[in-house]
């Protein structure tokens, strides 16, 4: 099915062919979740879903999880090294390729992240024989592992962050994952979907899609939420669309883009 489709022809498709495995991006599965929740639908159970492509949120697991009655299995992987880590069967865990990849996750100064840090991932490929990527910074931020209850032994990834345009630019100069407080949204207002562009270190554009126009009250409230979750004080503005927030033209849905120049050393 294209990454397109609208919420109600991915429901459709999946009750007519009643597939045992759906392979997506995190935010349609994510969408296919919140459509079923609204409008009362029971899909067929799967035996597995595996996402691939964006960060995987745990609100997205766990409403999927719900839904679909099968455990997700998140892939890590990019056009350039191929498939990265898988999460492991036993643990949320991600089990790093090292037979085939040496995959360091190093912090701003390049020294190794211990076990618990956040840093840049730096990728070797060990089979590419005509172009090898040695070290190569492939501009994602993760969360070092530790060793897994499974027993395999390979190094492993706690969380996967996403690529440095997602992380927010923080008054103080910082670069963080921006937790904007989306798990609250419903909680205020009829959110069905949200996007955030960072246009410059105050300018914050908070995009979303609900369910029927917003109350000055909702829109208050909506931003104390978002403003408490950020810890900083932005200058936010909203901006709705009617049915979907187009994505990229890979496909891909970022919930967070940061649009201010990297800064330079």
């Amino acid at each position: 099915m294209p990454v397109t489709a609208a919420p109600q022809q991915y429901v459709d498709w999946l009750i007519g062919f009643r597939p045992n495995i759906l392979l997506s991006f995190p935010s349609i599965v994510d969408a296919i979740s919140q459509h079923c929740e609204r409008h009362g639908v029971r899909l067929p159970p799967l035996t597995s879903i595996k996402t691939i492509g964006e960060t995987l949120h745990p609100e997205v697991r766990r409403r999927a999880e719900a839904l679909f009655s099968a455990r997700i299995r998140d892939i890590y992987s990019s056009f350039e090294a191929g498939t990265v880590a898988l999460q492991c069967p036993e643990s949320d865990l991600y089990h790093v390729m090292a037979e085939s990849l040496i995959v360091e996750v190093v912090d701003d100064a390049g020294r190794p992240c211990k076990e618990g840090e956040v840093g840049r991932l730096v990728i070797t490929d060990l089979h590419n024989f005509a172009t090898p990527l040695i070290r190569y910074d492939i501009g994602d931020y993760a969360e070092v592992g530790g060793p897994c209850t499974c027993g395999r032994g390979l190094p492993t990834l706690r969380r996967i962050l996403g690529r440095e345009r997602n992380l927010i630019l923080m008054p103080d100069g910082t670069r963080r994952y921006p937790l904007v407080g989306f798990t609250k949204f419903r909680e205020v207002a009829p959110i069905v979907q949200y996007q955030f562009i960072q246009h410059d270190p105050r300018d914050l554009e908070a995009r979303f899609v609900a369910e029927s126009p917003l109350t000055p009250k909702q829109e208050a409230d909506l931003a104390a939420v978002i403003s408490k979750a950020l810890g900083a004080t932005f200058d936010l503005r909203f901006t709705y669309f009617p049915d979907r927030i187009p994505r990229s033209a890979s496909g891909k849905y970022e919930e967070f883009i940061c649009r201010v120049p990297v800064q330079g050393p």
